[in-house]
């Protein structure tokens, strides 16, 4: 099956309990901090929310403990980074920085000085808040100031001509966030007049294209104006293409009407699977356009927008989902007792017992079930048709954050839009039942810990989750700001 992982770096948010658990035996020599806390989580059997970010350049560490509670383990851990700390609630552990704490002000502001590497202020340099269509310049001391910001998770993008393009992530909860941004020289390679040109790389070019970009009917109207910025690596064993850029990728977008600033940072595709893996930050700018193409874009960006993730979360987040047209259901995996039979990757109801998750379910529950994507495997995904709402879905956490923890898969449908023949024919689609069949379903899956989310209906950690179906098949083409609201 293809799908999607759409990563965006974040920082996650201060939570306040402590608490204590299972006894864990630890000795580790110079490693790093995520191999740690990915064994602490193996043994305490504990949850941990943390921004890959945060602590990939943090030094290694050495710990040996036996028998120890998660408290004084984790204490040991992070005594030799003082600028990060935790808490533990209902076996969750949240990593956060220690200026971090819940707050009911309304907004904030995020200012700082972006300075060279020598510590000499950068005048003139490009203040981006990724996601969103806000910006600003620094002054003539390097010093600029972004204000009117509620709680939450903002990665900025500083660019300027000589430099190399820089992300610096801020999570804003209780005060105004103040930051020194260091920007490194811009240095090109010259080519080794050995290094052949790759012939290559047009192919590998569309293929990003078409994988970043997307193959949507907005896709179409959507390209990227400085390609050569791109560098293309292509493992020819593995069938795995890597793509790096050295400056920020122009995108326009000419079917909603943005001008998009893209940092990419980390893109792979998997040939062989079909697995694409990227994330970067986006910067919006409006295309100036004449009242009448306007309105085509305010039309086309309320499409792209609802039902969409974005409008999911912010939904789910006012406990409007279902008013909203999302149909909230499990997605669970049981042993395939139909292996062998005939029509395969049929959906079919079940019919006589049959045996779910331990529970015995009878003819009469036939309704109430799915089995999906019936394979020649030992396992069968099974769709559960009672109805989740979010008060069963969502808990409130910290601030302005909630999260939402999954049993394993949820299955999500709307029926505000039905599925266009592009999409149909993509590869994407999600097996459903007759009933659902005209409207756009969509898979998420849990990869890590619970699911924080704002009210603008962002992802405080993106990497947790992985989209299918129709939020798979969607990319950069189709994407709004955090920002949008829908225009009346």
């Amino acid at each position: 099956m293809r799908f999607v992982i759409s990563l965006i770096v974040t920082v996650l948010l201060h939570l306040g309990i402590c608490a204590y658990g299972q006894k864990v035996t630890m000795m580790l020599q110079n490693e790093s901090l995520e191999t740690a806390l990915k064994e602490l989580r193996r043994q305490s059997k504990y949850d941990f929310l943390y921004n890959e970010a945060l602590i990939t350049d943090l030094e290694h560490v050495s710990i040996s403990v036996k028998d120890r509670g998660i408290k004084e383990v984790l204490d040991s851990l992070f005594s030799g980074s003082p600028q990060l700390t935790y808490s533990i609630k209902d076996k969750l552990v949240m990593i956060s920085r220690k200026d971090m704490s819940v707050s009911v002000q309304e907004t904030y502001q995020i200012s700082g000085v972006v300075k060279d590497r020598e510590g000499s202020p950068v005048p003139g340099a490009r203040i981006l808040l990724s996601n969103y269509k806000i910006g600003t310049v620094a002054d003539s001391q390097g010093r600029f100031v972004i204000s009117g910001l509620k709680s939450g998770n903002y990665n900025l993008v500083v660019e300027m001509m000589g430099f190399q393009p820089l992300s610096n992530n801020v999570l804003i909860t209780n005060s105004p966030a103040n930051i020194e941004v260091f920007l490194s020289d811009q240095v090109k390679l010259l080519n080794e007049v050995v290094i052949m040109a790759d012939p290559n790389r047009k192919k590998y070019i569309n293929l990003f294209k078409k994988s970043f970009i997307g193959t949507t009917l907005n896709a179409k109207h959507c390209d990227i104006l400085n390609p050569e910025v791109l560098y293309t690596v292509y493992d020819t064993d593995n069938q795995i293409l890597k793509v790096t850029a050295d400056e920020l990728l122009l995108i326009e977008n000419k079917a909603l009407g943005y001008r998009i600033k893209y940092l990419l940072r980390y893109y792979e595709k998997d040939e062989q699977t079909g697995v694409v893996v990227f994330y970067g930050y986006p910067y919006f700018e409006e295309i100036e356009a004449r009242p009448r193409k306007r309105r085509k874009y305010m039309k086309s960006r309320e499409k792209a927008y609802v039902g969409s993730p974005q409008h999911f979360f912010r939904s789910l987040y006012q406990n409007k989902s279902k008013e909203e047209g999302f149909i909230i259901n499990d997605l669970i995996k049981t042993p395939n007792v139909f292996k062998h039979s005939a029509g395969v990757n049929k959906p079919i109801n079940f019919a006589g017992n049959i045996r779910i998750k331990g529970n015995v379910w009878s003819k009469r529950d036939s309704l109430n079930y799915l089995a999906l994507m019936k394979k020649e495997s030992d396992t069968l995904e099974v769709l559960v048709r009672k109805d989740i709402t979010a008060d069963e879905l969502v808990k409130p956490s910290a601030g302005s954050l909630k999260l939402m923890e999954l049993k394993e898969a949820l299955y999500i449908t709307f029926t505000g839009e039905k599925e266009d023949k592009t999409y149909l024919s993509s590869g994407y689609r999600i097996e459903r039942p007759r009933d659902l069949a005209p409207f756009q379903v969509s898979l998420v899956y849990p990869l890590r810990g619970p699911i924080g989310f704002y009210e603008n209906g962002g992802l405080y950690d993106p990497g947790s989750v992985l989209f299918e179906g129709v939020w798979g098949y969607e990319k950069v083409a189709d994407m709004v700001p955090m920002d949008y609201i829908i225009q009346k």
